[in-house]
């Protein structure tokens, strides 16, 4: 996640004004949006899930290849 255009009072602000269910997750070999960067976000929305991690070999398209655990996640943030 980048921090352009976030809005009035910053990215960190934004993220704490949404109140939907929120899922952040990261690939674990993502060099574009390493997992780091995702940790803020995921302990800064405040109805957000813990942090979930996409296993996978393909780095930043792990995300698009990784159909089956893409989709558990959503499914779960779906039905819960």
């Amino acid at each position: 996640m980048n921090a352009h255009d976030a809005g009035r009072g910053g990215l960190w602000a934004a993220l704490g004004r949404i109140t939907a269910p929120t899922l952040v997750a990261g690939v674990d070999s993502d060099r574009l949006y390493p997992l780091a960067q995702q940790r803020e976000p995921a302990a800064l929305i405040p109805f957000a899930d813990r942090l979930r991690i996409i296993e996978s070999p393909y780095g930043h398209d792990g995300f698009l290849i990784e159909t089956a655990q893409v989709a558990a996640l959503v499914r779960t943030l779906l039905t819960d």
